[in-house]
């Protein structure tokens, strides 16, 4: 699900208790632009900084199964062309 306002995806959320897993895109952070971040009550326990989407996607692959290029295809939709590569 993807969370406009926050411009994270969330995957396994359970909104009530506020935990799961989240993708986020960070610019700022150049050696890691993507975040895997695993949280729990609201509050990130784990977050797995990854060069690529490819990388954060072998990350989330490991918590659930991830369909990778289906997985890649929706998230082009939120993301900018330039941030994919």
């Amino acid at each position: 699900m993807f969370d406009e306002q926050e411009q994270v995806i969330r995957y396994k959320w359970d909104s009530w208790t506020g935990s799961g897993y989240r993708l986020r895109f960070d610019a700022d952070d150049v050696a890691h632009n993507y975040h895997v971040e695993d949280c729990s009550n609201h509050v990130v326990v784990d977050d797995y900084g990854c060069a690529d989407l490819d990388e954060a996607l072998l990350v989330l692959n490991r918590f659930f199964s991830v369909d990778t290029p289906a997985e890649r295809s929706r998230i082009s939709r939120w993301l900018p062309q330039e941030r994919l590569q």
